[in-house]
């Protein structure tokens, strides 16, 4: 049984149905059947059902929003190249002056200097 067809009038009208009967139940000649309480308690429960909807809904699409996506996508990649976004810079940046003992910049920069006469640590 495909469920999609009926989720969306089900979890509406069970909605709206418990929002009716809480609002009805707030009245002040209703306040004492409790019918604002099983109202309200009607339209928290009807609450995933309207979010299960909602999420399949938006996540159904369209080819023409399919294809309308790709067409943007790829105007966007022809303007970029266009405007030569997508080249890369001729020159390096300059790295700047390093200061008298400073490391020269290679794969790895060290930030503390490694001693070798580490002794060992023992548990008290």
């Amino acid at each position: 049984m495909n469920t999609s067809r009926y989720l969306p009038w089900l979890a509406n009208s069970l909605f709206l149905a418990g929002l009716t009967v809480g609002a009805l139940g707030l009245h002040p000649e209703n306040q004492d059947t409790g019918a604002a309480a099983a109202g309200f308690f009607i339209a928290i429960a009807a609450l995933p059902a309207v979010i299960a909807w909602l999420l399949g809904r938006n996540q159904r699409v369209t080819d023409a929003q399919l294809s309308t996506a790709h067409r943007v996508g790829y105007q966007q990649a022809l303007e970029h190249v266009a405007r030569g976004l997508l080249d890369q810079p001729t020159a390096p940046p300059n790295p700047g002056e390093r200061l008298p003992g400073e490391q020269a910049a290679g794969n790895v920069i060290q930030l503390r200097p490694s001693t070798d006469d580490r002794s060992e640590r023992k548990a008290l």
